[in-house]
């Protein structure tokens, strides 16, 4: 059986593959089909940038009036929590269905990674403890250094393993992030929900367009088998 790519047998620009050509095509073609499920797919930095702006929106809005500032509402920080949960839920749902029958070392070594990441934020957690338990501050300093020092944190490790794997384009995306948190942390304990929230909120809107316009950008090729 002889592999074609183009038009159909008997056309003037007929061309042939060798097996390994096709090979190749076919599994590019798979690759792309699979692009829509992956976890970077656009959809899911739609979701994030929605839960971005309606969490840190609905805690602001419970906490822009009150002076002195005593934290937010118990009923604001469950709703943005359970966002937060969402939006766990939908990354490994899009994770699972875009490694739906894939093994080997890469899929043991993202693992490998996650893990270390929740290392990494364990001991981050464990060093605000450490501040906490140390000093008496007021409850805006333990609010902003929890928010923005965990945006910051977060931000420094992806970036640490965007660099490992040479992504260089996702580890310039992490410097917008802790830039927000950055200018949360200016904008005080009440100001820093809505900067956070407007600016991921953004943010993530732009990820999610530039992700569009490239898979628009790289058509799948085409492959026929005739005989």
């Amino acid at each position: 059986m002889t592999t074609h790519i183009g038009p159909p047998s008997g056309a003037p620009d007929e061309s042939r593959m060798e097996p390994r050509e096709a090979a190749r095509l076919l599994a590019q073609t798979q690759a792309d089909a699979r692009r829509s499920l992956d976890f970077r797919a656009p959809w899911v930095s739609l979701v994030a940038a929605a839960v971005a702006l309606v969490g840190f929106g609905l805690v602001w809005l419970s906490v822009r009036n009150q002076h002195p500032f005593t934290g937010p509402s118990p009923a604001s920080l469950v709703v943005f929590y359970g966002l937060i949960a969402f939006r766990i839920a939908t990354v490994i749902y899009a994770y699972r269905r875009a490694r739906s029958g894939i093994s080997g070392h890469s899929v043991m070594a993202q693992r490998n990674e996650a893990v270390a990441m929740g290392v990494a934020l364990s001991i981050w957690y464990l060093v605000l403890i450490a501040i906490a338990s140390s000093a008496h501050h007021s409850a805006g300093f333990y609010w902003s250094l929890g928010l923005n020092g965990t945006l910051i944190a977060l931000a420094a490790i992806w970036t640490g393993r965007c660099a490992i794997h040479r992504r260089w384009r996702e580890a310039a995306l992490t410097v917008p992030v802790a830039l927000i948190a950055g200018v949360g942390a200016i904008a005080g304990p009440r100001g820093m929900w809505l900067v956070n929230g407007v600016g991921l909120c953004l943010l993530l809107l732009a990820n999610a367009a530039l992700e569009a316009w490239q898979r628009r950008g790289t058509p799948a090729p085409t492959v026929r088998a005739s005989a």
